[in-house]
């Protein structure tokens, strides 16, 4: 034991076993101070105090004097014990490469923590967990570098509040009450039927802003960057579409649209005159007042985006190239409402019927 020089690859991480309490009672024994000892175990010097001190015990010497000094067999009870007082090991803790795949898959993919379970189910990856279960473990720190900071859907969610909106039966008559919205488009039954929504960057109505579009069976999602929050711009947002489609595919795809009562959509009749004929293009619908919930899709829809535009960014400052990326990976995001098909994937269905 008059070695000095570490025999041993570091263990860092690792507990300490009986035969390294043996070799630390051996080595204080021989006047080696605690950094030799750390060297020669590959541990450092703050585990070997900390080994040290759990371990000590009363020791009458020869000249019936009595002192502290460290026992290996009582270091060993003090871990046995402690080690019973634990909980069993957590199972993704048995697998760090499905730890790091966790990671990997939220921080840099942007995934919920949901879409990733359900991907490790499909891979059948080892150490695969519940949506709940992962959750769980995100909150015990067993996901290194993933907290509920990092989780996008967690650090916006709130506890919904029942509001009472008294419902008017007297309306504006230029325009259609989502009250006489047909029922197939409330429960989603049929393609073709959309919301519309603007996200602003900032106070200033004057900058840039998003359309979006959204379908509310397959959740298709279309993006349009507007110079300005202006009716205008968005009749020419939605000429814009149709123009791309053509007037017959435009037709098929869009049946309806429900908008909130904003400024911008209020001329419904140029919004749902076609540009290229003289009959109408789409039906336009609007929610209650103050009831976002109506237009649920778009809502979430525009969460989405808010993780990679934030709330009061300039939004003249992204590209149009940036912008449709961010359309195309929505788009293709696996979704646990689509039973995890991607909203491509379900609209070329519908087009294919």
């Amino acid at each position: 034991m008059e070695q000095k020089e570490s025999i041993r690859d570091n263990r860092k991480g690792k507990h300490l076993t009986k035969e390294d309490r043996i070799i630390i009672e051996t080595m204080l024994r021989n006047k080696h101070k605690i950094i030799e000892i750390s060297d020669y175990l590959g541990r450092s010097v703050r585990c070997i105090q900390r080994e040290v001190k759990a371990g000590m015990v009363k020791h009458l010497n020869s000249d019936l004097t009595t002192g502290m000094v460290y026992n290996a067999d009582r270091g060993q009870d003090v871990h046995d014990l402690k080690a019973t007082r634990k909980g069993p090991q957590l199972k993704l803790e048995k697998y760090p490469e499905t730890i790091e795949y966790i990671k990997d898959r939220i921080t840099k993919d942007k995934w919920s923590p949901d879409v990733v379970a359900n991907n490790m189910k499909e891979k059948n990856m080892p150490g695969a967990v519940c949506t709940k279960t992962l959750y769980n473990n995100i909150d015990q720190g067993v996901i290194k570098g993933v907290s509920n900071d990092k989780l996008w859907e967690k650090i916006y969610r709130k506890k919904h509040k029942k509001c009472h909106i008294r419902r008017h039966k007297k309306h504006n008559a230029p325009r259609t009450s989502i009250e006489e919205r047909p029922p197939e488009v409330e429960e989603r039954e049929e393609f073709g039927h959309w919301e519309i929504d603007l996200i602003v960057g900032g106070k200033d109505t004057s900058r840039p802003v998003l359309l979006t579009l959204i379908e509310r069976k397959t959740r298709r999602l279309i993006i349009r960057k507007l110079p300005d929050k202006t009716q205008s711009s968005v009749i020419k947002a939605l000429r814009s579409v149709e123009s791309n489609m053509g007037v017959n595919k435009f037709k098929a795809t869009f049946k309806s649209i429900t908008a909130d009562n904003g400024s911008e959509f209020l001329d419904v009749e140029q919004m749902e005159k076609s540009a290229f004929s003289k009959k109408m293009r789409v039906k336009f619908y609007y929610a209650h007042p103050y009831s976002s919930w109506e237009r649920g899709s778009n809502e979430n829809a525009n969460r989405m985006i808010r993780r990679f535009i934030a709330k009061g960014s300039n939004i003249g400052k992204f590209t149009m190239k940036y912008i449709k990326w961010i359309e195309q990976w929505i788009n293709n995001y696996p979704r646990k409402i689509l039973q995890y098909k991607t909203a491509t994937e379900c609209m070329n269905l519908e087009m294919a019927t």
